[in-house]
């Protein structure tokens, strides 16, 4: 395996200008500037401990780059309901709000989509979700595959793709109705998915997607399990789906950008890998954010062209040092939005501007 080059801080006073646009990006912070146009793509992995400066780093880059790309839209899916911004629709995710996620919404791309591998891929979401046997994944994907039928959906008829797709209402059904006939699965696969159906998010309408700036608010999900991962992989889902739809770009400049706050809830994600592997060419890139390394995969990092690394706890550092190729003092010594920020082969060392300081000037 070749070496990696060893690691190196740039001085803090060599800004990354933009030539494509004439802009230097979004200032980070001790002349530091971020612009995607500049780099081998635009998707960004930060890490730092609790009381780092994560949150404030994350609303900082999601509140500038409408600035930097004025019809770029944004998504993002906020686990701990912090994430707030001016301008944004918020769409609260809970027991008691009228909006919902439909995993079940189809990807209408004739090459790649359909109502067969949306319930398998939907029954591997589940699978990983909640700990699921194989036989307790084949008989979900039986079952959505049957809920397709009754709304007039199959795989060879693409024109029925564009009916309206079935929801998790109508797979708590199909369940309950074999159940009824005598199967034991069934019984087993819906106490599996109890807490799932009773929730309710994902029988619900989706709400418009057509705003700029987009928030689901994932906080109260916490409180059953699987929920949060769900959702999150739902959301990733469509938009890669939606932006491989609309076909590759021209340059550079993103359709979009989808940020995870909390990447533990799609740590294994097949999806959110596949964003950070092939989604540029279809304008959508993927900004991350994790408390612990642990929680970012090796994939979403190497294919990743920034990284920005806050304090982490000292029990990390040696690893953390490791992977993002920094010196471990370096690491050790950062204090509250202290950064070390790599983007593609350039490490440098910065204070962070936060988001607080943006909106007050």
């Amino acid at each position: 395996m070749k070496k990696l080059p060893e690691p190196t801080l740039k001085p803090i006073n060599l800004p990354l200008k933009s030539i494509s646009t004439g802009q230097q990006g979004i200032f980070l912070g001790d002349d530091i500037y971020w612009n995607p146009l500049e780099l081998r793509n635009g998707h960004v992995v930060i890490l730092g401990t609790s009381g780092s400066g994560k949150t404030q780093t994350l609303k900082a880059i999601a509140h500038e780059l409408p600035i930097l790309f004025p019809e770029i839209k944004i998504v993002i899916a906020d686990f701990h309901g912090d994430l707030q911004l001016p301008g944004e629709v918020y769409y609260p995710l809970n027991a008691e709000s009228p909006y919902g996620l439909n995993p079940l919404k189809l990807d209408l791309d004739p090459k790649g989509g359909g109502c067969d591998l949306q319930a398998i891929a939907v029954g591997a979401i589940l699978k990983k979700s909640l700990i699921m046997g194989a036989n307790q994944e084949g008989l979900a994907i039986e079952a959505l595959t049957k809920c397709y039928e009754k709304y007039g959906i199959t795989q060879a008829n693409q024109a029925s793709w564009l009916n309206e797709p079935p929801t998790f209402a109508d797979f708590q059904l199909e369940l309950g109705s074999r159940m009824e006939d005598g199967c034991k699965e069934s019984e087993k696969l819906l106490m599996k998915l109890a807490a799932t159906f009773k929730y309710g998010i994902f029988s619900r309408i989706q709400p418009n997607m057509d705003s700029q700036i987009i928030r689901f608010d994932l906080s109260a999900l916490a409180k059953v399990p699987g929920l949060s991962a769900i959702a999150a992989e739902t959301l990733l889902k469509q938009m890669l789906d939606s932006h491989k739809l609309q076909g590759e770009i021209e340059g550079k400049s993103p359709r979009s950008y989808i940020f995870i706050d909390e990447c533990k809830e799609v740590k294994n994600s097949k999806t959110l890998a596949r964003i950070t592997a092939e989604a540029r060419k279809f304008g959508l890139g993927a900004i991350v954010a994790s408390q612990r390394d642990a929680d970012i995969g090796d994939e979403v990092l190497a294919n990743s062209s920034t990284k920005i690394l806050l304090a982490v706890d000292q029990v990390e550092v040696n690893r953390v040092a490791r992977r993002f190729r920094f010196a471990v003092n370096l690491v050790a010594d950062l204090q509250p939005l202290e950064a070390l920020a790599r983007l593609d082969n350039q490490g440098h060392r910065l204070k962070i501007k936060p988001f607080y300081q943006r909106i007050s000037e």
